[in-house]
């Protein structure tokens, strides 16, 4: 996604970010360790435009991008029943943190 200079907003917050293992495998093995509800919640936020994608062409925004200075995923704001305050982020070299969107 950085190098091609885009970031998915609104990725669903139940639903495994891409580099994050299941507890139950060893290592992660990408779209596969994504349960059937969850493929099914992922097809239906692309299916209902609610997963977007923004392309930039912008080449300080690209180049933060593969820094990691800027996530390349940035997750739906959690419900207001959740634990979380903040939202999932997620950037080019893997990192994931909490400090996206605020509860609703």
């Amino acid at each position: 996604l950085a190098q091609r200079g885009l970031v998915l907003h609104n990725y669903p917050d139940n639903v495994l970010l891409p580099g994050e293992k299941r507890a139950t495998l060893l290592r992660s093995k990408g779209i596969h360790d994504l349960t059937l509800a969850n493929q099914a919640t992922l097809a239906d936020a692309l299916r209902h435009g609610l997963l977007t994608i923004q392309h930039t062409t912008a080449s300080n925004t690209c180049r933060r991008l593969r820094a990691s200075r800027e996530p390349v995923i940035l997750g739906e704001a959690p419900p207001p029943e959740s634990t979380h305050t903040h939202g999932r982020r997620a950037f080019a070299d893997g990192r994931i943190d909490r400090k996206g969107l605020p509860r609703q």
